[in-house]
């Protein structure tokens, strides 16, 4: 259960992203940044050391969420999804961080969609995992946002694909101000299908905002839901090669 938002602007693109988890699981540790083989990357991670979101020094950003349209077949020495993406941030490019997700062994990673853009290539696409094939869809440099959801993808992805459009009519659409705002909605009610979802077992736990202009990457982070009260964001940057 997760929302993605993409926006992009003459010098790079804002991305958003709530996160959306059990309330048992165990609270994520704070973005730092890392590097690895010359790659800086910023994330943040889970207590076993997986992510879910990623910037690298190379421009490029990724972000995982789960597909819960497909049925996941229990598979033996499952590996958790959040190997990914760490493994995506040593790429430079898109065609590199698809050879790197083909070199890992996805026969035992649950499903998942991953949305990866690039700076630099103007480029982004989405990389769909089923259990059985990787498939990739290029999609066009304009807005876009994601959803999933553990209870009811397809509801989700109409009620919240339904405000979105309806808050991009706004005259400050696009704007941070305006996609943090999103990602705190409550429309069309608090609820499983909000933006910023509340259920008993589960909730927004987190949300993550990516700025990335031409030599600057700047990743902001909020523990919690962005309805939680503090407006404060945790920053992190990096220097884009």
């Amino acid at each position: 259960m997760c929302t993605v938002s993409f926006i992009p602007n003459p010098q790079g693109f804002f991305v958003g992203m709530n996160r959306d988890e059990s309330v048992h699981r165990p609270v994520a540790l704070l973005p730092e940044v890392h590097f690895c083989d010359g790659r800086q990357s910023v994330y943040p991670s889970e207590p076993a050391g997986g992510t879910w979101i990623g910037l690298n020094d190379a421009g490029l950003c990724f972000a995982l969420i789960n597909w819960y349209a497909v049925r996941v077949r229990t598979v033996s020495g499952t590996i958790s999804r959040g190997t990914v993406v760490k493994a995506l941030l040593q790429a430079s490019t898109l065609d590199e961080s698809y050879s790197a997700m083909r070199l890992l062994p996805l026969n035992r990673v649950p499903p998942f969609r991953v949305i990866a853009i690039a700076l630099r290539e103007r480029a982004i696409a989405e990389f769909r995992w089923d259990q059985d094939l990787l498939l990739t869809e290029r999609k066009p440099w304009n807005a876009n946002h994601w959803f999933s959801s553990g209870l009811d993808e397809s509801a989700a992805h109409s009620k919240r694909g339904e405000v979105c459009r309806q808050e991009w009519k706004k005259p400050n659409a696009g704007d941070l101000h305006w996609l943090r705002e999103l990602h705190k909605s409550h429309l069309p009610e608090p609820g499983a299908f909000s933006i910023c979802m509340h259920r008993q077992e589960a909730a927004t736990v987190s949300y993550t905002e990516i700025e990335v202009e031409e030599s600057l990457g700047v990743m902001r982070y909020h523990p919690g839901p962005l309805c939680g009260g503090s407006a404060d964001l945790i920053e992190r940057t990096i220097a884009l090669a």
